[in-house]
């Protein structure tokens, strides 16, 4: 009953809290603005991460307090962190952020995890658990980011990801953890109800960091002090495979074309797939199945098969295989990235929009083009353009 009562009262929460942090975001114009990386076509509301981390916190915490949890460190430090991240990605997405900047950021919640407790039970001497803990933590958290592109995805795929792990958890008799993660999984699925195609609100870095500090925080917990030993860690990075495999492929494709890993491009896999001829639901509905299939797998050898090292192994080693095959198909597709080809005649030039991105825009070769734009609350003090 805790277990429905954690999941339920994140989702209404959040079906209740979403239209209003919408209005406010509007009200603000905390917003996401249209560029050549981006999919969508007019300006939409930001902060929809903060109705999701509230709605999800709130329910965890009150769903804890029922069944009388102790509020140890671990769980305190889990909140503290998530609640960084949270701040972070608003700061992010209002002002702008340089990646080390960010990059530090994420750090500093990780390692408030990691030092409260979180990697405790993890079958690895403590040195190295501490440093595998951190790079998982940190490298979620920049895949969730980057899964942020298209409607639904990041919320969808968290939601697939928190049922895994609360399923992972009660295996292994970490009720606490599974509260968690079902309170996340219903915030998740609740914010689709306003997320999925087409989107009236987006997540924002606030959101997609919390989501990816979460699971990645949770994915830990579920499997400490797991029977299977070492082996048991693989069962996370099965589950969690498509954020990984996304990220794998965004990060080689930019190396390759000599780009830099935290510039925006249409490059992702969603993108991919719907170059293939999916609309943004059937892209979206796509990347669940995998995920789906990848999530049915790992409950399914950690439940049943916890024991058989070897199984765990190929059938990790098979699921990277596949999405290899995949990441080789769809690395074969063009790709729109934040250039434009010059036609004759005419020249590059970078408009800066309100939420600070660059837009390359054609313009005649002979004009000249110098602009500033008044400050509206909310937006950047000036808009520039200028040649390149």
């Amino acid at each position: 009953m805790i277990f429905l009562c954690a999941f339920g009262l994140s989702m209404l929460a959040v079906l209740a809290l979403t239209p209003a942090v919408r209005s406010l975001a509007t009200r603000l114009r905390f917003l996401d603005y249209p560029s050549q990386s981006k999919a969508h076509a007019k300006p939409t509301p930001l902060m929809g991460g903060v109705a999701v981390a509230l709605a999800s916190l709130a329910s965890a915490s009150a769903a804890l307090a029922l069944i009388r949890c102790p509020y140890s460190a671990r769980i305190v430090g889990f909140l503290s962190g998530g609640l960084v991240v949270v701040v972070l990605g608003l700061s992010d997405d209002a002002n702008g952020m340089r990646p080390g900047v960010k990059l530090a950021g994420q750090v500093a919640a990780a390692l408030v995890l990691i030092l409260s407790g979180g990697v405790d039970g993890i079958p690895l001497p403590l040195p190295l658990a501490y440093g595998l803990g951190l790079l998982w933590m940190v490298g979620l958290m920049n895949a969730f980011n980057f899964l942020d592109n298209m409607d639904g995805i990041t919320s969808g795929l968290a939601a697939i990801a928190t049922f895994g792990i609360a399923a992972l958890a009660l295996g292994n008799g970490h009720v606490p953890t599974a509260i968690a993660a079902l309170s996340v999984a219903g915030g998740a699925l609740g914010f689709l109800r306003y997320n999925f195609s087409p989107a009236s609100i987006f997540l924002g870095d606030a959101g997609s960091l919390f989501l990816g500090y979460v699971v990645g925080g949770l994915s830990l917990r579920a499997v400490a002090y797991a029977p299977a030993g070492s082996a048991s860690l693989l069962i996370p990075v099965l589950m969690l495979g498509y954020p990984i495999f996304d990220a794998t492929l965004v990060t080689v494709s930019r190396f390759m074309d000599g780009r830099r890993l935290a510039e925006g491009g249409r490059d992702h896999s969603s993108h991919r797939l719907a170059r293939l001829g999916l609309s943004a639901r059937q892209t979206a509905v796509t990347i669940y199945i995998i995920a789906l299939a990848l999530t049915g797998a790992a409950v399914y050898l950690s439940r049943l098969q916890s024991g058989n090292t070897s199984l765990v192994v190929l059938a990790t080693l098979g699921a990277a295989a596949g999405l290899g095959f995949l990441g080789l198909r769809l690395f074969r597709v063009p790709v729109t990235t934040a250039a434009l080809q010059t036609v004759p005649g005419t020249r590059r030039v970078a408009v800066r929009l309100p939420n600070g991105e660059d837009l390359s825009i054609l313009v005649p070769r002979d004009r000249v083009y110098s602009t500033a734009s008044r400050r509206t609350r909310g937006e950047r003090s000036r808009e520039t353009v200028e040649a390149r």
